[in-house]
This record gives structure tokens, sequence and C-alpha cells, in this order.
């Protein structure tokens, strides 16, 4: 069994690299194959085809990740009880296993940050439909959280201010060691973490 999820493993560490690099639709399962040294077989067997195996690609990193959130989430209330959660509480469950699954290179963490970073600037019909399953039940219990840490906001305005927050996140994720000019001091992740959560939390109290 140990060398078919070998295989598996292989498919979807080349299949995450390449569509990070080229892009989801410029990516054919032959370029998968030859760079994972796998038959056709291989892909049949473990995914059956393309739109599979893309979707395989991003549950293997978003389930996870969005899992963390929830759980994050569920500890975050619990600690407030019946008193409203803390706004920046309720941002570092969201915002923190993000930044833990970016950060596992040797798992492959800086290839989807920049496959799940294409996908946002170049989506597909697929793709969005896929996010859209996997993130609308953590958007709504992240909602809930926010409307009872800020009550004068109207469901409508916590969407667009989470919009907002979701798209520096990944923007950070992204270039977070890159474009540095020389004059900046030199911060650690965890005060650049801080730095993100001080940022989102005062976006989202603004008036």
């Amino acid at each position: 069994m140990k060398p078919l999820r070998d295989t598996r493993t292989r498919v979807l560490d080349v299949a995450e690299e390449l569509f990070g690099e080229e892009g989801i639709e410029r990516v054919s399962i032959r370029d998968i194959t030859d760079k994972a040294k796998v038959n056709l077989a291989a892909i049949n067997y473990h995914f059956g085809s393309k739109e599979d195996l893309i979707v395989a690609v991003f549950e293997r990193r978003v389930v996870p990740v969005n899992e963390a959130r929830l759980a994050a989430l569920d500890a975050v209330e619990q600690a407030a009880g019946k008193k409203s959660p803390k706004l920046e509480a309720i941002l570092e469950a969201f915002i923190r296993p993000a930044l833990a699954c970016s950060l596992k290179a040797s798992e492959g963490g800086t290839a989807f940050s920049k496959l799940f970073g294409r996908c946002l600037s170049e989506p597909s019909p697929e793709v969005e439909e896929l996010l859209k399953k996997q993130f609308e039940p953590l958007m709504e219990r992240m909602n809930a959280a926010l409307m009872r840490a800020l009550p004068q906001l109207s469901r409508s305005e916590i969407f667009w201010r989470m919009k907002f927050t979701f798209g520096a996140l990944h923007h950070w994720l992204l270039t977070k060691d890159k474009f540095l000019p020389g004059w900046l001091e030199q911060t650690n992740v965890e005060e650049q973490t801080q730095k993100l959560i001080s940022y989102a939390a005062a976006g989202l109290r603004a008036a």
C-alpha cells in the first residue's frame, strides 16, 4: 500500500507546483505525468480525471486549514462564554492557520500559496465552485462571530470588510519576503502576523 500512497502524493505535489507556476488551464495531464514520472493509468486510478485531480489538490490544503480555523474559532467562542468574543481573537483564528500552512515549505505550503494566488487572479468556474463549497461553512461561522463582536455593523458591511481582509492575508502570504525597502526594520513572522491582525481589526472597526 505504501507505493500507492507515495504515487498519489507525488502526483499531487507535482500538479500543485505546475498549476501554481503555469496556471491550471495551461498544464496538461501529460505535463504532470512526465514530471511525476508516472503513467496515465496512475492518474486514472488515483483521481479519474484532470478535474478530479484539481479538486484533490485544493482539498488537500484547504480542508485542513479550514478545519483548523473552525477549531480555533470554537476555542475563541468557548473562552468568551456569554460575552462577545474578542475581535482580534476571531481574526487570529482565521489568519494563523493559513500562515501555518504557508510556512510548511517541506509539505508544499509555498507551492500552494502560489497556486491559490494564481487562482484568485485567473479564476475558473470549476475552481470558484470548489472554493465556494469549502469556504461557505467557514464564513457563516466567521460572520456570526463577527456580528457578535461588532453588533454595530451590518452583515453586508462585515462581508466587505472580511473580503478585504482575505485579500490582505493572501497578498502577504505571497509577498511577505519580497518588495521590502532597505530602510525597513527586520521583523519576524510572528511580529508580521500581529501587524496583520491589528490592521484587519482596525479595518473592521472603522466607522
